[in-house]
């Protein structure tokens, strides 16, 4: 129940996140497709998963960089492939891999990650 619970609290979360920079970057109101949102619900249910076994911080943070980079890398690719639309375009960013993934955006995973796990999933536990 727990892992539902973070799901759907990582799909608003990442919903009012993604309309906020989408927004603010184009100068207009972009609602997130709900693929996009797909990668904050799994996210925040890996999160609860992770807070299970008490890792030490060094492997928290490797952890939450795979997970969320391979999420979006996933995501993304299967998106382009079978729909052929690039949800995301990180193809300006520096050290990105097929415009899907950055360091930018890994780094940015990470530090929200980390936001959450210590500051609002311990409120839902």
């Amino acid at each position: 129940m727990q892992f539902l619970i973070h799901y759907l609290i990582g799909l608003v979360l990442g919903f009012i996140l993604e309309f906020i920079y989408r927004s603010v970057e184009s100068k207009r109101f972009i609602k997130p497709l709900f693929i996009n949102l797909q990668m904050y619900g799994f996210s925040t249910a890996f999160l609860y998963f992770l807070s299970l076994f008490n890792l030490p911080i060094y492997f928290l943070i490797l952890f939450i960089l795979i997970f969320t980079t391979g999420i979006e890398f996933v995501i993304g690719y299967i998106y382009l492939k079978y729909n052929n639309i690039m949800l995301w375009d990180y193809s300006r960013e520096y050290l990105n891999y097929k415009g899907l993934i950055c360091l930018k955006f890994s780094i940015a995973w990470v530090i929200l990650s980390l936001i959450y796990y210590y500051f609002i999933m311990p409120i839902f536990l």
